[in-house]
């Protein structure tokens, strides 16, 4: 039987990466605002595009849209967000943040900045920017293929 060692790999390294980057923005966010993860990023994601489906919102955020529909419940009720149906097509809501949400935003964004600073230290702009050219280049990669085996 043939092995892989995957500890090793720039994907592995990636994941860990971004499961480490994720941890430590929930865990400030949480302290400081009392937001789960899904939380956060739906408000951020709705800050980049207000009114989208929760099929949108779904994607966006990658999680499952059944998922979503629960959080979304909470964060209505805690006056976060709020659902207007889709003028288009009446079946479907569209989600928008709400008034409360603002104050929200500025602190997400702070805390973002916060962890950004923490976890750059000791490299240079460039190198930061090399990473995210380079990660952005494997993620349209991935994100082809992917379409283009869902389409097949």
């Amino acid at each position: 039987m043939r092995k892989l060692d995957v500890s090793g790999s720039l994907g592995m390294q990636v994941f860990l990466t971004s499961k480490s980057l994720e941890r430590l923005a929930e865990v400030e966010i949480k302290n400081r605002l009392s937001l789960t993860g899904s939380k956060w990023k739906i408000i951020l994601a709705l800050n980049l595009g207000d009114g989208l489906s929760q099929k949108e919102l779904a994607e966006k955020i990658y999680i499952d849209a059944s998922t979503l529909v629960p959080i979304i419940d909470k964060m209505e009720q805690s006056g976060l967000v709020e659902r207007k149906p889709d003028p288009k097509d009446r079946r479907n809501n569209r989600i928008f943040l709400t008034k409360k949400s603002e104050s929200v935003v500025d602190s997400i964004i702070e805390i973002v900045l916060k962890v950004r600073k923490i976890v750059y230290k000791g490299l240079s702009q460039e190198e930061v920017e090399s990473a995210r050219i380079t990660l952005k280049k494997i993620m349209d990669n991935a994100d082809d293929a992917t379409k283009k085996i869902m389409s097949d």
